[in-house]
């Protein structure tokens, strides 16, 4: 018999590395990126200076949503709109609760990125963004996606200037989706007894890659980990790394209402944040 949980755990570059998240019930934990594109050839004598004139929204099934990571994405933002080259600037993940604006890490001091959830439910998502340069909103779209999707606010400003792009990404409700199975509904969950911290790759740590990774892992009557398939994954060791370390994780055998130890469904969520 299994059912289907949730776990979450952070790892980031602070002392204390697993910090508690707010509950799935609160909001929607949301992944952001920041990339910057530059123009294949800039002018003679020009000078990149970034302004934001308006929105360039990007939703619904276009191949920027569907790249399966960032730097995929940044390679098919580069095809799409032929620049020379598109690079990660910030990079967070933060768990949104609906009316609280929070401020999205932007690579110049000049630009400040604000985002609210709006709204929310299992299936999407709703924020706000504002987005604004020397002290003045240039920008306030509103987008709606759906959860585990992407979408993509960006701008543009003539040959010689970088594109923008801001990527938002709603995970998945953690909701359970379904617990199957004759009296699955009163098997009591794994407790988490004992935990390794994910290492945070070099790679990723140098780049300022922050991400998230889901794994859904299979929880033996032991309480060891004896399955781990990642269903939302990360470049730079990431997914490998969240893997590794949840492998050697233990928990109390989850249990039926006779008490006995029974095989469970989990997922957890590890998110890689840096500060």
């Amino acid at each position: 018999m299994k059912a289907a949980l949730l776990a979450v755990a952070a790892v980031s570059t602070a002392a204390c590395p697993f910090a508690a998240l707010a509950g799935e019930g609160d909001g929607v934990f949301t992944v952001f990126r920041v990339l910057v594109g530059s123009p294949a050839a800039a002018e003679a004598g020009g000078a990149s200076v970034l302004t934001v004139p308006g929105p360039v929204v990007m939703l619904g099934k276009s191949p920027e949503e569907e790249a399966k990571d960032i730097l995929d994405l940044m390679g098919k933002l580069k095809d799409s709109y032929r620049l020379g080259d598109v690079s990660l600037a910030a990079s967070s993940a933060k768990m949104l609760t609906a009316g609280v604006e929070v401020e999205v890490p932007a690579f110049d001091r000049d630009l400040r990125i604000r985002a609210t959830l709006l709204a929310f439910n299992a299936t999407q998502a709703t924020y706000g963004v504002s987005i604004s340069e020397g002290g003045k909103v240039v920008s306030e779209p509103k987008v709606t996606m759906n959860r585990g999707m992407r979408g993509i606010v960006g701008s543009r400003d003539g040959a010689a200037a970088p594109y923008f792009f801001l990527v938002v990404e709603p995970l998945r409700s953690a909701t359970p989706a379904h617990v199957s199975g004759q009296g699955a509904s009163e098997i009591a969950p794994p407790k988490l007894l004992g935990r390794v911290t994910p290492a945070y790759p070099e790679a990723a740590r140098k780049a300022r890659l922050a991400g998230v990774v889901l794994l859904d892992c299979e929880i033996g009557p032991d309480g060891a980990v004896r399955r781990v398939t990642p269903v939302r994954e990360e470049p730079m060791g990431l997914t490998e790394a969240a893997a590794a370390a949840v492998r050697q994780w233990r928990y109390e055998p989850p249990r039926d209402a006779a008490g006995k130890a029974v095989s469970a469904e989990i997922t957890v969520t590890v998110a890689f944040q840096l500060q």
